[in-house]
């Protein structure tokens, strides 16, 4: 009776342990990796647009900026390892469709978004540090700690000698 209780048990476990590892295994890549992964087609294509919103680009223009991302989304599929090469080189290649006045202003937004982003981070900064005064696990930065004091129950060596004065070193003790 015990043996073919265990042999049950035995058996419902081994069928169970390869369903446990189909369930880590079917997981989607974005979710194994730590680092960034890349987005999709469509994802790609609204950022893009999205930047050269100002620039004012052409029927054929857009086609072949479209045509860009999609070759590079075929070749780096959603959820894959993102290859800062690869995402260089469809930047450069995107610019190429650009004329020089629409890189000129498509460079301007960007150091405008860029400044505005810095204000915004800057405000949100000078702000922080009030709404977190109360904090308990945020501590003052070092220039600004308190020396640590003891309580008047704990001052002075536990043997009942005094040691010096404000934290400064005496003579070594002797033997």
């Amino acid at each position: 009776m015990k043996i073919n209780l265990l042999a049950a048990g035995i058996f419902a476990l081994a069928l169970a342990m390869p369903l446990g590892a189909v369930a880590q295994q079917s997981q989607p890549p974005a979710m194994q990796s730590s680092g960034h992964v890349t987005p999709s087609q469509a994802k790609l294509q609204h950022r893009w647009m999205k930047r050269l919103q100002g620039v004012n680009l052409s029927g054929d223009q857009q086609q072949r900026i479209q045509s860009i991302i999609g070759q590079y989304s075929q070749a780096h599929p959603e959820g894959s390892p993102s290859d800062r090469d690869a995402s260089r080189e469809m930047r450069r290649q995107v610019m190429g469709v650009l004329t020089t006045d629409q890189q000129n202003q498509y460079h301007e937004q960007m150091r405008a978004r860029r400044a505005q982003m810095q204000q915004r981070r800057a405000q949100t900064q000078q702000q922080s540090p009030n709404d977190q005064q109360g904090s308990p696990d945020r501590q003052p930065p070092p220039d600004q700690q308190q020396p640590y004091q003891q309580s008047p129950d704990q001052q002075g060596p536990p043997n009942g000698q005094q040691g010096p004065p404000n934290g400064q070193q005496g003579p070594p003790p002797s033997k």
